[in-house]
Formats: structure tokens, sequence, C-alpha cells
């Protein structure tokens, strides 16, 4: 025992000595920014619970402090943002708890050709059952903490001939529950020509993800090169090659791969237009994931960068599960930036995974809105059956994820600044589609929202959102749950150090399963302190 102590004492003196030899020097020229600030939040709900019936209101009460802080040197990059709060329930004080949120980075310079230490913790809370309530949060009480720690190293070198990107990093995720429970591996390489190369071009994009709980693990790769000739010519000739392997004891040691070679030509239709095509055949007999054998295809891409302000980059494409598509445009000028992305990518070990199950089967009236409340089980009352239906309620659990799943997810956003008014349009979209049994959940969520700075110490915000998300779509057991948000937010700078904000919201659940709708009011107050 004495010498396990003493070997864990050196190793502690030489990681401090380790860190306080990197740290040093950068420090003592380094710029330190530090913000905290301490806040009281009041807010006043008047279905607490969330039911559509026999609501309570409740005044939920939160105090606390955060923390906003950045070390910026030469060779050091550090941020910071903490918060923690107690929160307490007016309605059930069983509920009081406290609460704490972390997001912070850091990059160290090892040395100066471009290799860097990078490391990231998130802590943060999240609904706990996007099925149940996809809004959750403090107030209502039904979120989970989730935690994620990332450390590794990056190595990035751009010069006239050549760029090459890449990154080797450990990740462990942890939550509240353990379902989502995860760690591994994750390293990508990303390298491409210079203008400084003349006679031979190249493109480099591959990922390599081994992850693992318990005793169940994944390894995730997939690699693309494109290796061509440049001609004199606007047509210039090139040789691709593409891998993609899934595999491990997920989903019934199901593995999922595509593995082509094939050639096409380059085709720089402006110097800042390009086209690459080429027609691809595929190696050995992996099937795709419906069983089906992988023919031969067509793969295209485009890169567009008409001004230095916009780019737009897309292909189309095959992997094991078929067409395969990618999509990235940014645009920016004086007062418009838009950035919209489309992703198609297979996951594992999540949190995504919903099971529908059984509350039960209940008579209930067969007219009007179904209330739980309203309904009985066969043999606790004497009734006339004429008018009531034999009902069923189902709702979703989460569950371990132990299948692979593609992931399709658009991302869209637009903002319009003027020089007091803002306007800005948040648009998400995802697909999962479990390619164990082709069960698909679809989510989708639009933010829109007006700011206007009225005065000095003055700021309005409105704020609409609509989220809408199906559940098993096209199964007896599809469920759709569409949310409708609305708030308003005024905020007040009272003087330099103190700040009130004011806000009034309501929500609107409707949900096929009548069960799960309800509104929801709130008036919240909140005044902050800096220092």
């Amino acid at each position: 025992m004495a010498i396990m102590v003493m070997d864990t004492v050196k190793k502690s003196k030489l990681a401090t000595t380790i860190a306080a030899s990197l740290f040093l020097q950068p420090v003592l020229a380094g710029e330190w920014i530090f913000t905290p600030q301490t806040f009281i939040v009041e807010t006043f709900t008047d279905n607490v619970e969330l039911n559509y019936n026999e609501e309570i209101s409740s005044l939920v009460s939160q105090t606390g402090i955060a923390i906003d802080t950045s070390y910026i040197a030469k060779k050091i990059n550090f941020n910071l943002t903490s918060q923690s709060l107690y929160a307490f329930y007016s309605h059930d004080h069983d509920l009081d708890d406290d609460y704490h949120t972390v997001a912070s980075d850091l990059t160290i310079e090892l040395w100066p050709k471009g290799l860097s230490l990078i490391g990231k913790v998130n802590i943060d809370r999240r609904a706990k059952n996007q099925a149940q309530n996809a809004l959750a949060d403090i107030i209502s009480g039904d979120t989970i903490k989730i935690e994620t720690y990332t450390s590794g190293f990056q190595y990035n070198v751009v010069n006239n001939k050549f760029s090459f990107n890449s990154s080797i990093s450990y990740s462990d995720i942890q939550s509240e529950d353990d379902i989502g429970n995860r760690e591994g591996y994750i390293a990508t390489v990303n390298s491409q020509n210079g203008a400084g190369i003349h006679n031979v071009f190249w493109t480099l994009n591959s990922s390599y993800q081994e992850v693992k709980n318990n005793q169940r693990s994944s390894r995730m790769y997939n690699g693309e090169i494109k290796l061509g000739l440049i001609t004199s010519y606007k047509i210039n000739p090139f040789l691709r090659y593409y891998d993609e392997e899934n595999n491990g004891n997920i989903g019934g040691n199901q593995a999922l791969e595509s593995n082509s070679y094939g050639a096409g030509f380059r085709w720089l239709i402006t110097p800042r237009f390009e086209l690459d095509l080429s027609y691809n055949q595929p190696i050995g007999n992996a099937l795709d994931s419906h069983g089906d054998e992988q023919k031969e295809y067509i793969s295209s891409s485009i890169n567009w960068q008409p001004s230095e302000r916009t780019q737009l980059t897309a292909s189309i494409s095959q992997r094991f599960y078929g067409d395969s598509y990618s999509f990235a445009f940014t645009h920016q000028n004086k007062r418009l930036t838009n950035s919209i992305n489309y992703v198609e990518d297979v996951q594992t070990l999540t949190r995504n995974n919903y099971i529908p199950f059984e509350l039960g089967t209940f008579f209930c009236p067969n007219q009007g809105r179904i209330l739980l409340s309203e309904c009985y089980i066969e043999g606790d009352i004497n009734f006339n059956f004429e008018n009531f239906d034999l009902v069923t309620f189902t709702d979703f659990n989460i569950e371990e994820d132990d299948q692979y799943s593609l992931n399709k997810t658009l991302t869209w956003k637009s903002t319009l600044s003027f020089s007091r008014t803002t306007f800005t349009l948040n648009i998400l979209g995802s697909t999962r589609e479990n390619l164990s049994n082709y069960q698909q959940n679809e989510n989708s969520r639009a933010d829109f929202t007006v700011s206007r700075k009225v005065s000095g110490k003055s700021k309005i915000d409105f704020k609409l959102s609509y989220t809408d998300n199906t559940f098993e779509k096209d199964s007896e057991d599809e469920r759709r749950d569409r949310y409708r948000q609305y708030q308003v937010n005024l905020e007040r700078s009272l003087n330099s150090k103190l700040a009130l904000n004011f806000s009034l919201g309501l929500v609107n659940r409707d949900s096929n399963e009548t069960l799960f709708n309800y509104e929801e009011g709130r008036v919240t107050l909140k005044f902050t302190k800096d220092f």
C-alpha cells in the first residue's frame, strides 16, 4: 500500500511539474478576463406539472452565481463559463435542489509548427425524455445532467503547398441515469493540395471512432481520397477510393460497410467553381444495409466560392444504405448572414433510442377530448358501454442504444441586422433511422426572434418557436407532438452593474395522444448583479 501511495505522489508531482513548465512562461504574458455575477430569478407558472386539467401553479425561485472567464496568451487559449444555482418550488419543497452547468475549453500550443493540446469540459442539463416533454427545463423539473469530458491533440499545418489538419482525442460521456454513457477515441485526418502545387492535386478526408459502454463496443471508419493530375486544360483526371466500415458487438454483431474505387475528372468551370464527377465500382461482396448487392454508382461534388464571403459545397454519392448527400452554404454581407448545413452520419450508444410501451387500456367517453381522469378500468364502475370506447394509451421510454442508426441533420441560421433591430431565424431538422428495423423518428424546430434596442439601456425581444417531433413514424405506435411557444422579453440595464429582465411566455402542446396535451403560461423576473 505504501509503495502505491508513493507511486501516486510521484506521478502527481511529475504531472504538476510538466503542467507548470507548460503554463509558466505563457501565463506571465497573457490577458485574463474574469466576470463574476450573482442572480435571482422568480418564475410563476400556472401549470408546473404540465397537466391538461387539474393544473397546479407554482412560484419557482432560483438564486445563484455565474462565472465567465477567459485567458488569452501567445500559446494558451482558455475559456470557462460556469453557473451554480439552487431552485425552490413553492408547490412541493421535496423538489428543491441545486443545479450546476459548466462549459470550458483549453488549447495549448506545444510547438510552433502546429501541434496543440486540447481539452473540453461540458456539464449541462437536457430534457430527460424528449417524448414526455421536449421543452423540459428547471421549472418543469424533468431534466437530466449530462457530463462530457474530452482531451487530446491536434496538428494543423497550412502553407502554399498543402493543408493538413488532424486530431486525436479521448471522450467520456456520462449521464445521470446511465443511459447513453460511452467512452472512446476519435481521430480525423483532412488534407488537400495548395496553390503552390502545379502537377498533382489531392483531397483526403477520413475519420476513425471507437466507442464502448460496459461490454458493448463499436468501431466506425470512413475515408475518401482523390488523387489527380493537373493539366493545362480545364479538365483534370483523378482516381477516387472510398472505404467505410462499421462493426462491433452492436446490433447482433451487425457489420455495415462499403468499399469502392473509381475514376473521374475535375472540371474547372471558373477559377472559383469546380465540379468533380467519377464512376465507381464496389470492391468485394459486401451487401448493403437492406441485404442487396452493392452496385456501380456515379459520385459528384461541387465547390463554388464566388466571393470571399460566400461558399457552397455539395456532394452526391453512395454508401452502404443507398444514396448519400451533403450540403454546406455560407454567405455574409453587411447586414445578412446565412449558414445552411446538411450532414448524414452513423451513430450508436446514444440517448436517442425511444421504445413504446403501454400505459394501460381504459374505457373512456367517446365524445370530446379524451382525458385519463374521466376514464375507467374495466370492473371499476358500472356505466353505459354505449357512451364509452376502449382506448389504449402508450408512451415512450429511453432505452440503451445498442443499434446503429443513420442520422440526417439539417441546420439553417439566418441573421438580418440593422442599427437597432435584428431578425434571427434558426431551423433544425433531423431524421433518425434504426438500421436494424428501419424505424424512423423525426424532429424539427424553428425559432424566429425579433430583437429591438429601444434605448441605450433597454432591449425588447419577441420570439416564436415551433417544435414538431414524430416517434415510430408510419407504425401503429406513431405519435406526433407539436409545441408552440410565444415569448416576449424586456431587458433593462439599471446601472453599469445591475440588470433587470422581465419576460412573459406561453407554451401549447398538441399531441395525437391527447393525454399529453397541455398549456402553460409563465411570468419571469430576473435580477443580475455584475462584479
